[in-house]
């Protein structure tokens, strides 16, 4: 058996998504310890006379905003705002699709018919419809828009964890703890949990990415939870591309960065991860 050594996928993206994390930890540093507190974090603030200054112009590495926020700054706070919630949305809606998945295969038959039927018809409307409409009922804010993107974002993960407890069920060591009469719930968390997590993962940090450009459609249609969305940002920047098309080019840089590490550093843990690779000469 040969073992598989860390592609060059995963090289970038780890670089990238390294790069990304630094640069959102030293914010929340600099707004919650340095220029703020935990109680009272540091935001950027609006000053109109500094409106719509270039970048390079002193004191503004990348210019400033339709409000004369720093674009530096405003891109910081968006970057955190992003990764929260992305990891907040992936990891819940990872969870919430295990245990479905694994309910759908060793539940009774009310509960399979239940979930095929409830994850058959979230699969049938695009994703972005049922968050606007989730979002449009229990209205507008942080919460809301978190609740909207686990309600759209769990199925995927259930038909995945489906299939690998499928998989995972019928190996001998599955079968020889169930002679021993290890618990259901046991069986789940010590034996089902840890060998399906590793492709999960990689769904995971997939899911990242497809959170991060759901939450900025929102934003940008004017349903986010923040005004640090870096959609909800874009949204503002298209009022004045003509006058300041610097502000749409950077967030579209940066969003595009972070977009694209995430999917190298999926694809490379997919590929590292296969267990067919291992074998070959």
């Amino acid at each position: 058996m040969k073992k598989n050594n860390i592609n060059k996928e995963m090289k970038i993206g780890s670089i990238l998504i390294a790069a990304y994390l630094f640069w959102a930890l030293g914010w929340i540093i600099y707004s919650n310890f340095i220029m703020g507190s935990i109680s009272s974090p540091y935001f950027p603030k609006a000053d109109m006379t500094l409106e719509l200054l270039n970048p390079g112009t002193k004191g503004f590495f990348l210019g400033t905003d339709i409000y004369g926020r720093s674009i530096i700054e405003i891109l910081s706070a968006g970057l955190s705002y992003s990764l929260g919630i992305s990891l907040l949305v992936s990891i819940t809606s990872a969870t919430i699709g295990i245990c479905i998945g694994y309910l759908s295969i060793t539940g009774n038959k009310t509960i399979k018919v239940l979930s095929d039927l409830v994850i058959n018809l979230i699969f049938i409307f695009p994703s972005i419809l049922i968050a606007i409409m989730v979002m449009s009922v229990i209205g507008q804010s942080f919460w809301g828009l978190v609740f909207a993107l686990i309600i759209t974002g769990w199925p995927g993960y259930a038909r995945i964890a489906r299939g690998e407890t499928m998989r995972v069920m019928g190996l001998t060591y599955v079968e020889s703890a169930r002679a021993i009469g290890i618990t259901e719930l046991r069986l789940f968390l010590k034996v089902i949990v840890p060998s399906i997590l590793p492709l999960m993962m990689v769904h995971i940090v997939l899911g990242v990415s497809g959170v991060i450009i759901s939450e900025a459609a929102l934003g940008f249609l004017g349903l986010g939870g923040s005004e640090y969305s870096w959609g909800a940002m874009l949204s503002i920047a298209k009022t004045v591309l003509l006058e300041a098309p610097y502000i749409v080019i950077i967030l579209s840089i940066v969003m595009a960065g972070l977009i694209i590490g995430l999917n190298l550093l999926g694809d490379g843990l997919r590929d590292y991860l296969d267990p067919r690779k291992s074998f070959s000469s």
